[in-house]
């Protein structure tokens, strides 16, 4: 029998991360201080998968809440010098270990007139929760594996609790408070018929639309992190452009699809490809459809979170397959200080 890897036992600590966030009453105290400071737009940041929960933030802001956001460069700062004028908004940075230098800075100097920062941290008493407003913890615990899991799908949970309890939507803040349930569900999905995908070293496209556009980015990163492969996250809006020229039978494509509006052109995307000879591996939690599945649940971004936690069990199968180690990936380390 195989040994469980890190990353293995830290994606099946999701479904308890999750659900101690939604136990958790900080975002009720937050919803109502971002209600009142009433901000015009938002600023988001994050590094690796932080990122990639950053920008699940972005559209999350964006759709729900109508508020323009901006998924940030801490180089501005770090790099170029620049200071940003800032008024009347939110920055949220992001992040597993609070040590990222670039971050930290950025956040620092990220003041200005009605201005709230806000981290959504893992590691307790760092440079980045001094450099905010308010540090919002992810609960995730230690989180050991190079390639991080629990502590990303816990950013994308909490930005759904911000956002819910921002709103007072009892909708999103019933969604919030079975996310547990819904994760640990999703984590006994049968994916075995999907078990060869990743074997051979061709390109993988992982497409995404819409807040499923970050769920393509983080497995993305995965992929490259725990597999070694070439694998490249797009929307499936510019999928249609240039890169649809290289769909054949020598690419392989992930897609994505919850069910919100973007699920009909997610399909007839999916069809599209495969009529062009592309493997494609539909992840939905539509039954009726080819593919993989996860549990189906009103809230599309539950959907996605569901997607992400079982794709990170597949990941680390695929890796173990190929003679890899999840845990410890050539030439990266758990903590990267960028500047």
């Amino acid at each position: 029998m195989t040994q469980q890897t890190l990353m293995e036992l830290e994606t099946r600590e999701i479904p308890a991360v999750a659900a101690r966030l939604a136990s958790d009453n900080a975002l009720v105290a937050l919803g109502a201080r971002l209600r009142a400071m009433n901000p015009r737009f938002a600023l988001a940041a994050g590094r690796g998968s932080s990122d990639a929960a950053a920008l699940l933030a972005k559209y999350v802001l964006e759709t729900r809440l109508g508020l323009p956001t901006v998924s940030v460069a801490p180089s501005v700062h770090s790099i170029y010098g620049a200071q940003l004028r800032l008024k009347d908004a939110i920055v949220l940075a992001i992040s597993q270990s609070g040590r990222s230098p670039d971050l930290v800075e950025f956040c620092r100097t990220a003041t200005g007139e009605n201005v709230l920062r806000v981290g959504m941290i893992n590691a307790a008493d760092t440079p980045l929760a001094s450099a905010v407003d308010v540090a919002l913890p992810l609960l995730a615990g230690a989180e050991k594996s190079v390639a991080a899991t629990k502590s990303c799908v816990a950013a994308m949970t909490l930005v759904l609790g911000m956002v819910a309890y921002w709103r007072q939507n009892e909708a999103m803040i019933a969604a919030f408070n079975r996310c547990g349930d819904v994760l640990s569900r999703a984590l006994e999905a049968n994916w075995s018929s999907a078990d060869a995908f990743l074997d051979g070293n061709g390109p993988v496209y992982v497409v995404g639309r819409g807040t499923g556009l970050a769920i393509a980015a983080e497995a993305a990163l995965k992929l490259k992190e725990t597999s070694g492969l070439h694998a490249e996250s797009i929307s499936a809006a510019e999928i249609r452009h240039g890169p649809y020229a290289l769909a054949g039978p020598r690419l392989r494509v992930i897609l994505f699809a919850q069910r919100d509006a973007t699920f009909p052109g997610l399909k007839t995307l999916a069809t599209d490809l495969l009529q062009q000879g592309a493997s494609v591996l539909l992840v939905s939690p539509d039954t009726s459809l080819p593919g993989v599945h996860v549990p189906a649940d009103e809230e599309p971004l539950l959907e996605l979170t569901s997607m992400l936690s079982r794709f990170y069990l597949f990941a680390n199968a695929a890796a173990l397959r190929r003679g890899r180690s999840p845990d410890t990936p050539p030439m990266l380390s758990k903590i990267t200080e960028t500047r």
